[in-house]
């Protein structure tokens, strides 16, 4: 727990004042429930804390639990603005991933829980569903959608918007006004 967490730190630190990070309080948290459900028989007590630190930190819509169930997550985790984040149970992240906002990994189309590989970047609002891998030093970008494996050294991207004039859009014209009949 405290190799992992010191990592944890290290990474929150090379963007400013770490303690006043919430991402770091929430992983820390997080840290702290794997290693008192490994204490086995004197877990309990160390358990319920575990559980009413999360209390204060739901407020930021973080979901990651700890324990048997919960994920897997190596060293050096960032969450950059942990807000409304879902991890699931049963998801591996490995080494010095960062994760953004809006992100959900977690169950999907494709049997299986998602593996996320070291050096990874999640953007914001992405979502990553199902028995997917996403290899090292991958980016998955805003708003991506994935259901397929992604290779390592990759980047996914949803499709570039296109600008099209209102005349060629038949749901556009249907509401234009005509400016000369009031």
């Amino acid at each position: 727990m405290f190799d992992n967490l010191k990592r944890d730190r290290e990474r929150y630190a090379e963007r400013g004042l770490w303690f006043l990070m919430p991402g770091f309080w929430i992983v820390a948290n997080y840290r702290f429930g794997n290693w008192a459900h490994g204490l086995g028989a004197l877990r309990l007590p160390f358990w319920i804390l575990y559980r009413l630190f999360r209390i204060p930190l739901a407020l930021w819509s973080v979901h990651l639990w700890a324990g048997a169930s919960g994920a897997k997550i190596g060293p050096g985790l960032v969450l950059i603005h942990p807000r409304n984040v879902m991890i699931g149970s049963g998801v591996e992240i490995g080494r010095d991933v960062i994760i953004f906002h809006d992100v959900t990994i977690g169950t999907g189309p494709t049997p299986g829980k998602p593996k996320i590989g070291d050096d990874a970047d999640i953007y914001v609002g992405a979502r990553i569903l199902g028995g997917v891998t996403i290899g090292e030093k991958a980016m998955v970008g805003a708003n991506c959608v994935v259901t397929r494996s992604v290779p390592a050294d990759s980047i996914v991207m949803v499709a570039q918007a296109r600008v099209i004039p209102r005349s060629l859009s038949p749901v556009a014209r249907g509401t234009d006004r005509n400016p000369g009949n009031g």
